[in-house]
């Protein structure tokens, strides 16, 4: 399992916890991640302004894996969405693919679309599997509920993201169900949480975000789990006290459930995650 490790630039500047969970826990579980200073960012933010400007970035991220010989693995979300909107559409576009190729050669880089791009989750549940996990596993957990938000980018348009089912998600909650997890029935799953309209329509983005806490508070959620970078900061930086939930990672949990402590898990970027709460937390392991 030997992965070309793209974090993007969101994780690394704004919640550099989650990039230390990763690179602990993926290594503990037998990954090899390869990081590559000239990794720039996948080109999202261009996204409505200049489809070209929007595709070369992921083009090239994808074109430095291939002639490393790797497989991209993807921790944010808008990032997995827009190397695979590159590979999706450069697939039938052989004269942009030449365009960008042209381009690209000065640095000594071919685009060929042949390295897979891997969601985190998607190598977690597929390619490292359950039974590895369950083998790292020291304690599982017993009586916590969950809720967990996917995220918009990750589920949609379902032909070109080509991850899990975009209307009935079981992978999360199959990786939850490896730690003792029952991930709950909840009305937020698979809605916004408002992160992309804030600065544009702040209303309606903080309605967003308090409609998700309050429908997970009323599921009598201990905690709700992030697949997006993005809901992790709206859900976690911006929540008001009134509507206050814990928010972490799935790897966070996992790694509790390795044995391993707060600091290599990162929980200094979760600001909803008090001491005493993460005590609390430790206390429903239950021995294996």
């Amino acid at each position: 399992m030997r992965y070309g490790f793209f974090l993007g630039c969101n994780i690394p500047v704004r919640i550099d916890g989650y990039e230390r969970c990763a690179e602990n826990v993926l290594r503990r579980l037998g990954c090899e991640l390869i990081t590559f200073e000239q990794f720039t960012c996948c080109g999202y933010p261009m996204r409505n302004i200049d489809q070209r400007g929007y595709l070369l970035p992921s083009a090239r991220n994808m074109a430095l894996a291939e002639k490393a010989g790797v497989d991209l693995l993807v921790l944010c979300n808008c990032c997995y969405h827009s190397l695979q909107k590159a590979k999706y559409t450069l697939a039938n576009e052989p004269a942009l693919v030449a365009e960008f190729n042209a381009i690209l050669e000065k640095e000594g880089l071919h685009y060929h679309g042949t390295c897979r791009i891997r969601h985190l989750y998607s190598a977690l549940y597929e390619d490292i599997g359950a039974d590895l996990i369950q083998q790292k596993l020291q304690v599982p957990y017993e009586h916590l509920r969950v809720c967990v938000i996917q995220g918009c980018h990750l589920l949609r348009p379902r032909e070109v993201v080509q991850y899990d089912n975009s209307f009935m998600p079981q992978v999360t909650a199959n990786l939850l169900n490896i730690l003792g997890i029952k991930s709950l029935d909840w009305s937020g799953e698979l809605e916004c949480c408002g992160a992309a309209l804030a600065g544009i329509n702040d209303d309606l983005a903080t309605a967003l975000l308090e409609e998700k806490l309050a429908a997970a508070l009323k599921s009598e959620a201990d905690l709700l789990v992030s697949s997006c970078s993005y809901c992790f900061l709206q859900l976690d930086r911006k929540q008001p006290a009134r509507l206050a939930l814990p928010v972490l990672f799935y790897l966070q949990l996992l790694g509790l459930c390795m044995g391993m402590n707060d600091t290599e898990l990162g929980f200094d970027s979760n600001q909803s995650v008090s001491d005493g709460w993460l005590e609390t937390v430790k206390s429903k392991l239950a021995s294996v």
